[in-house]
Order: C-alpha cells, then sequence, then structure tokens
C-alpha cells in the first residue's frame, strides 16, 4: 500500500493499430488478376475501393482488368470513378482510348489516344491511334504514326507492315522496304500484289489482301482507290462492299455490291456477296435470287451450298436445308470449317439431333487436334443427354485450350445437371473469369442468378 503511495509514473495502456488493409487488399487483386481469375481479381479492388473510398488506385486496376476482360462499359465506369479522384489524366486518357477501341468507338478512341500522347509519349497509345486513323480513313495522320513507330523500332512489324500499306496506295517502291522488313504474311500477299502492272488490279489484290488479314479498313482504303480509277471493275465494288459490311457501314456496303452485281450479274462473287449480305440483314427472300445464281454460276464451290442451306432455314424449308448441307459436305468432304458450319448450324437450331452429334465428330476426326472441335461435340453430346461422352469431349478441349471459356461453361451446365455444384461452380466462375462475349456472359450469369445459392460468387 505504501509502495502503491508512494507512486511511481504511471503508463497508460499502448492501443493495438489497426492495420491498413488497402496494400494488401491491392496485392490480392494483382495476384488474381495475373492469374485470370478476374472475378475474385474484381472483388479485391472494390474492397480496396471501400478501405480508402478517395484513392484513384483501385479503379484504375479496375479499368485496366476490365479492358483485359473484354468489358469496356464496366472499364469506363470505373475510370470515370478513378478520374473524379483525380486520377493521372495521362492514364486515364490512355485507358479511355483502349476501352473506346474495344467498342469499336474509333472517334472518341483516337480523341482519347491524342489526349494521352499530349501528355506524354507511350508507344502503345501510338499503335492503337494510328490504328483509329486507319478506321477514321485519316491516311496522312496514319501514315505519320506509322512511320514515327518505325523509326523509333525499325523491328516493329506491325509499324513496318502498315507504313507499307499506305505508301503503297500511291508509290508501291517507296513500300517494298518497309513490307519486305516486315517480312509477315500480310506483307508477303502484298508484295505480291505490287507486282501488278495495272494500279486498279494492284489496289484491288491489295484490297482482297487486307480482308484475308482481317483488316477491313485497310481493305477500304485500296478499293475505293480501285474503283476510282476503274468506276466499272465489279470485283473491286463487290470487295468493297465486303469491307464495308465489316466496318458496319451496311448502307455503302450495299450500294456497292449493288453496282458489282449490275456491272458483272455472271459474277460469282458478287452475287454470292450480295446474297450474304442480304441474308445477314433478315432478308432471305431478297438473298434468294442471287445465292442461287451464285451456285449455278459455280456449283463446285461448297461455300455457296453452305450458304442455300442457311437461306432455306431462314425461309423455314428446313428439308431443303438438309439437302444442300449435305451437298456442301459432300463437296468438301475433308474441310473442317465446311463441318463447322454445319455442326454449328444444327447444334444453334435443332440441339440434341443425331446429325449434329454426326457433324461433330466428323469435325473431330478431321481436326483432332482442334480444342473448338471437341468442345462442339461436348456440346452435342451434351443435347443428346450422353453424358459421358459429353464429359470426355469437354476435358480434351481444355486439355487442348484450358482458356476455352464455352468449354468451361458446358461443362459446369453438365456438373449442374448431375447435381455436382461445387464443381459447376468451379467451371462457371473460371468461364466468367476469361475473355467471353457478352452474349455467354450473360447466359452464365442468368444460370446463377435462377439456379445457385445466393452469394454463389
Amino acid at each position: 500500500a505504501l509502495l502503491t503511495a508512494c507512486g511511481g509514473p504511471t503508463v497508460a495502456p499502448t492501443a493495438t493499430a489497426t492495420p491498413d488493409p488497402f496494400p494488401a487488399l491491392l496485392a490480392v487483386g494483382d495476384a488474381r488478376a495475373a492469374r485470370w481469375e478476374r472475378t475474385a481479381a474484381a472483388t479485391a479492388y472494390d474492397q480496396a475501393a471501400n478501405a480508402r473510398p478517395q484513392s484513384p488506385t483501385p479503379y484504375l486496376r479496375l479499368a485496366r482488368l476490365y479492358r483485359d476482360w473484354n468489358r469496356p462499359p464496366e472499364g469506363l465506369a470505373a475510370l470515370d470513378r478513378a478520374e473524379a479522384r483525380e486520377a493521372d489524366p495521362k492514364e486515364v486518357a490512355a485507358l479511355r482510348a483502349a476501352l473506346y477501341a474495344a467498342q469499336g468507338d474509333w472517334e472518341r478512341a483516337v480523341a482519347e489516344g491524342e489526349r494521352a500522347l499530349a501528355l506524354g509519349d507511350d508507344q502503345d497509345v501510338l499503335h492503337l491511334v494510328a490504328r483509329g486513323y486507319l478506321w477514321l480513313g485519316r491516311v496522312e495522320d496514319a501514315r505519320s504514326a506509322c512511320q514515327t513507330l518505325a523509326e523509333r523500332d525499325p523491328a516493329d512489324a506491325e509499324a513496318r507492315e502498315c507504313l507499307g500499306f499506305l505508301l503503297a496506295l500511291g508509290d508501291p517502291s517507296a513500300a517494298r522496304p518497309h513490307l519486305q522488313a516486315a517480312d509477315t504474311p500480310f506483307a508477303r500477299e502484298l508484295l505480291a500484289a505490287l507486282e501488278e502492272g495495272e494500279p486498279a488490279v494492284r489496289l484491288a489484290r491489295m484490297g482482297q489482301a487486307a480482308l484475308a488479314a482481317g483488316e477491313p479498313a485497310m481493305a477500304v482504303l485500296a478499293l475505293e482507290r480501285a474503283t476510282v480509277r476503274r468506276p466499272d471493275f465489279a470485283d473491286a465494288h463487290a470487295l468493297l462492299g465486303h469491307a464495308l459490311e465489316g466496318m458496319g457501314r451496311s448502307e455503302a456496303a450495299r450500294a456497292h455490291l449493288e453496282t458489282a452485281v449490275r456491272l458483272a450479274p455472271d459474277s460469282p462473287l458478287a452475287r454470292s456477296l450480295l446474297g450474304l449480305h442480304y441474308l445477314s440483314r433478315g432478308d432471305p427472300a431478297a438473298a434468294r435470287p442471287h445465292l442461287e445464281a451464285a451456285y449455278d454460276l459455280d456449283p463446285q464451290n461448297p461455300a455457296f451450298a453452305l450458304y442455300l442451306g442457311f437461306l432455306y432455314a431462314d425461309l423455314g424449308q428446313y428439308a431443303v436445308a438438309d439437302i444442300w448441307l449435305a451437298e456442301a459436305t459432300r463437296l468438301a468432304p475433308d474441310d473442317p470449317d465446311v463441318w463447322e458450319a454445319v455442326a454449328r448450324f444444327y447444334l444453334d437450331r435443332f440441339p440434341g439431333d443425331a446429325r449434329g452429334v454426326m457433324a461433330a465428330r466428323t469435325l473431330v476426326r478431321l481436326a483432332p487436334d482442334w480444342a473448338l472441335a471437341h468442345a462442339l461435340l461436348g456440346r452435342a453430346l451434351l443435347f443428346a443427354e450422353d453424358d459421358a461422352g459429353a464429359e470426355e469431349a469437354l476435358r480434351k478441349a481444355l486439355e487442348l485450350a484450358p482458356d476455352l471459356a464455352v468449354a468451361h461453361y458446358d461443362l459446369g451446365r453438365l456438373y449442374l445437371l448431375r447435381g455436382q455444384r461445387e464443381a459447376a461452380r468451379a467451371e462457371f466462375l473460371r468461364a466468367l473469369d476469361l475473355n467471353t462475349d457478352p452474349t455467354l456472359r450473360g447466359e452464365i450469369e442468368g444460370i446463377i442468378r435462377e439456379q445457385m445459392p445466393q452469394n454463389f460468387l
């Protein structure tokens, strides 16, 4: 008691500091994103944002995640939140440019890309802006951007290819060194096109090569010039219409396709492309005379038989459609592309039909190392209620391509039918984590909402 009364200095108890969860949550999100566990990564970034509401960092990480995840609307929304929290303007503009480009909104993609470049140099952004210039038809701007990229890195094959193409529109001799340096399949096709003596034919071949390389914007630039040089060049008009269709410019496409048919009514190319234009627009009656004419002009072409099968199905004449699909496979019995189209037709229109299973089995026989072939067989067998066969085919698809989202989705559906909910959960989550298109993502999320317990994710 006396000692207590004398009283030494008292020491206040030390409060234990609560660790800040923010860095750990960001690290978890980064680790999950690196493993493509994107649903979990998004959750971690959201939690980081809640832990530090005024920080732009989690929203920037979310925007990058959604960019890589092929989910532009969510990425743009995350960027709005990052910008409101005073995120780095250059990074915001660069990410916005990439997200707008993913949506095909090249006007805004270029505007944001130019804004980012004004704030600081960035090779990736310059590549994106150069592509945007091509889609917008800004040839001189595209050439300048590709020139800059090629000068900075002479080994940049994409820049050399782009610069060579643009130079070849008017000066083939200046284009050759760049195309030779690029040495890509597309560049080699362009070099072959440059051997054509007549300018209109050279430009048409360049456009055709661009279409084959999946570059409709480049194709339009070449084919427009070909039709200006030779207004009566029917095939150039037909290819230009096809290229414009690939850019979403449907009205302009139809005008050139109709011109091609008027100039050359006996051209299988012109007839088939105009027929496909009408078929894709949901007008099989308008497509019919053109697709029938294309087949009559070239009856050994399996693609025309396929188109007629699709046409008659759209007209509701399924027995006739079956005859044309059988004709396509007779004409090309060893062509995996034909069998894939036939398998998809029956899977989409008659799920579980034996003809779909047969077509998918043939496809697997012809292309045993193609993951998608096994995935289509797995789906066909799933519809046909052959669970064991479906699981074997889907597992083979994933062995060949572990990131094939549709195979994970169908395997999840199979497990759910069996009542294996945890296995189904893992497969659905994996499918959602991959670069699924909006339709597939909606199907998966619908199954989760309707058939899985709350807080499934």
